[in-house]
């Protein structure tokens, strides 16, 4: 952000506050308060008190520490103005120097660990604050080839995109920071598509071509031996994304084929091989004033205003009330249907009526622990998970691996990981598999197959 830029938000800011036809104008251009005001471009400049004279608002080093920046700050009262020196947007005080470091780098810190947010300082005479920084450690993953993001604290896999903008990858930097960079490093080098921008492999990346994906040769192109190519359409699309499929949908390699189809999303169920999947207990494809009970079965939708349907006995109760819910819990809203993609359920599920419900476990947060079944896990490990999964926070539209109400997380594939489904006996298991993994088994099989024919 440019000094000019800064200057400017900072008198939009104050220009808002209008009252008929009259502005305010900011605290600093009062000469009573700042007397470098009376000067040409006054409202640019501070009064610096230890030497009387005026400086550039924002100004980073002299008359500051080197550094830091010179910023205005009115007094509680509003009567007076200060100039303080603080640390830049984006960057924080380490309290063991006095210096400002930018936040999520290395700063002051040791090899292993980061310059972080920790607490936020405020004085007694001005309204300002001044974010303090400390070296925290770099949380490690449960799989090697992640990365833990320090900014989002999540883990993803490395060289995926992750929590990137565009064009951009995960990587970490000659510190071990993790950042994300399209950098001239060795490591990214096949990832760099034509625009000198970097993509994960097998998505869509640089292409322009529909059913085209990003391959490790950097071209942009599909063949009928990738698991992400479509027969229907002679296409390529990433897994796990909607592709060529249909609303409720998405595509992933086939259990029975390990070629790539479409299959419902988690917890959809498609209605007498309707074209879409949709979520139970809302309209999907039934009639108006209908609800979705199963794959086979659409009936009327029986509650009244304020109620919702109870899917283990079929009655309705009252939101809010306790229903056949255990002690402790009340009957609420399934907040992990998404009204605006799935259209509105009436599926009531038990939920504790206060913070926690009577005999209920309760992890200790501030080490990171969640409840899954009846003990406490670290979030981002994998814990009860499958191999490729880890537990992540519960939270509204994420696609679950199992279902359990009582839980505060929820197994999901690790970033950059596929989700597949393979019957062993009569048992239905989840398997959370990186796309290389699968990319080699395809082949492999199809090597072997081949190899047989001849």
């Amino acid at each position: 952000m440019t000094l000019k830029l800064k200057i400017w938000i900072l008198l939009e800011i104050c220009l808002l506050s209008v009252v008929g036809a009259a502005v305010m104008a900011p605290p600093w251009a009062d000469p009573n308060l700042n007397p470098c005001a009376k000067e040409p471009r006054g409202w640019q400049l501070l009064f610096w008190p230890s030497d009387g004279k005026c400086y550039k608002i924002f100004q980073v080093g002299h008359p500051c520490p080197e550094g830091m920046e010179l910023s205005p700050a009115t007094s509680r009262t509003g009567k007076e103005l200060y100039a303080e020196c603080r640390c830049p947007p984006k960057h924080a005080l380490s309290t063991v120097d006095g210096k400002c470091y930018q936040l999520f780098t290395l700063g002051p810190c040791l090899e292993g660990y980061y310059f972080g947010p920790d607490n936020i300082y405020k004085n007694n005479v001005t309204t300002s604050s001044q974010q303090i920084g400390a070296c925290k450690k770099i949380p490690t993953c449960p799989n090697a080839n992640s990365i833990f993001w320090i900014k989002g604290e999540k883990c993803y896999q490395k060289l995926t995109k992750g929590p990137c903008p565009k064009g951009q990858l995960l990587t970490v930097d000659h510190n071990e920071i993790p950042v994300c960079a399209c950098n001239k490093r060795k490591e990214l080098e096949m990832f760099r598509g034509a625009d000198d921008k970097c993509y994960q492999h097998f998505t869509r990346g640089p292409c322009k071509e529909k059913g085209t994906l990003f391959l490790p040769d950097q071209t942009c192109d599909c063949h009928d031996f990738l698991p992400h190519h479509h027969r229907e359409t002679n296409k390529c699309y990433e897994l796990g994304t909607i592709g060529p499929c249909n609303k409720g949908e998405m595509f992933t390699i086939l259990p029975k084929t390990s070629t790539g189809g479409c299959v419902c999303r988690n917890s959809n169920i498609r209605y007498k091989n309707n074209n879409s999947c949709h979520r139970p207990f809302t309209q999907g494809p039934c009639e108006q004033g209908e609800i979705l009970l199963n794959s086979t079965t659409c009936i009327h939708q029986p509650c009244q205003r304020g109620e919702l349907y109870y899917p283990s006995d079929g009655k309705c109760y009252r939101i809010g009330s306790g229903g056949p819910c255990d002690k402790g819990k009340i009957i609420s809203f399934d907040f992990k249907t998404r009204p605006s993609v799935d259209g509105v359920s009436y599926n009531g599920v038990c939920a504790c009526g206060k913070r926690n419900c009577e005999g209920e476990i309760e992890c200790d947060k501030s080490k990171g622990l969640t409840r899954y079944g009846d003990k406490c896990f670290k979030l981002y490990s994998q814990g009860p998970c499958a191999k490729g999964a880890w537990l992540v926070p519960r939270r509204e539209g994420r696609e679950l691996l199992t279902e359990n109400e009582l839980n505060g997380a929820m197994c999901e594939c690790i970033s950059g990981n596929v989700r597949r489904v393979r019957m062993i006996g009569n048992v239905h298991l989840t398997e959370c598999l990186p796309q290389t993994a699968l990319l080699a088994e395809f082949l492999n099989n199809n090597f072997t197959q081949n190899k047989l024919n001849y």
